[in-house]
């Protein structure tokens, strides 16, 4: 990784991705460092953009499906340390069991050790996504970005996005990762014909689709448009 990639970064959120982009091994929640795979995270771009969309935008409540190792969720605190306040949501069933915890105790020790964010700033669910969020819908939940990044198969892209869209609000922001899949290029073009409520914002990075919901939802029980598959 060149040295400058992410210079643009404040401490400590650029030594921490510096370390996890090296490869180098991390700690998880029991204490002990575990090695990391090259191929489950995202990309240095992908990273500023997300980080960038949430500080322009002054977003302060942002909710992740797919916690994983945590590298998105770094920018993300990271977006949310430089606007000066806010909170940060991941859901991930298998933190513990597939990632040894690495993911949330990042996360945890960047919230704790921040000047701008509270201590509880960061707060992980550990259930599938589309029971958690019923269960945020259901508590009065809403957020200013939501980044979909779990599972990729269509139908859960899709049940992730439907679902997320209850608690986007207006103004807000949905992401989907991997915009180079099948599963996503098909519940991308559903969005596109279905969805008149979001508007598709221009993303500067060739693996994130941006949403922006601009209105509540207004369909008729019977709407259906047939979209393409990509």
């Amino acid at each position: 990784m060149p040295s400058d990639e992410l210079e643009w970064l404040p401490e400590p959120h650029r030594d921490a991705l510096r370390s996890m982009y090296s490869g180098e091994p991390q700690r998880g929640s029991d204490g002990e460092l575990h090695a990391i795979d090259s191929t489950t995270r995202i990309s240095i771009p992908d990273g500023k953009a997300i980080y960038s969309l949430c500080t322009t935008q002054a977003v302060t409540s942002i909710l992740e499906v797919g916690l994983g190792y945590g590298f998105s969720t770094v920018f993300l605190l990271a977006a949310l340390d430089r606007t000066g306040h806010g909170t940060h949501t991941a859901i991930d069933p298998f933190q513990e069991t597939d990632w040894k915890g690495m993911g949330v105790t990042r996360a945890r020790r960047l919230a704790s050790c921040s000047t701008a964010l509270t201590s509880d700033a960061f707060q992980w669910i550990e259930d599938r996504s589309d029971r958690a969020l019923v269960d945020l819908e259901r508590a009065g939940r809403t957020y200013g970005m939501i980044f979909i990044d779990g599972y990729h198969r269509f139908d859960d892209v899709l049940v992730d996005f439907c679902l997320s869209a209850r608690i986007c609000h207006t103004g807000g922001f949905i992401v989907l990762h991997d915009k180079w899949m099948d599963s996503v290029k098909a519940v991308t073009s559903f969005i596109r014909h279905n969805r008149k409520d979001f508007v598709e914002v221009e993303s500067p990075c060739d693996d994130l689709v941006v949403f922006r919901r601009r209105a509540q939802d207004r369909r008729d029980w019977r709407h259906f448009i047939d979209f393409p598959l990509r």
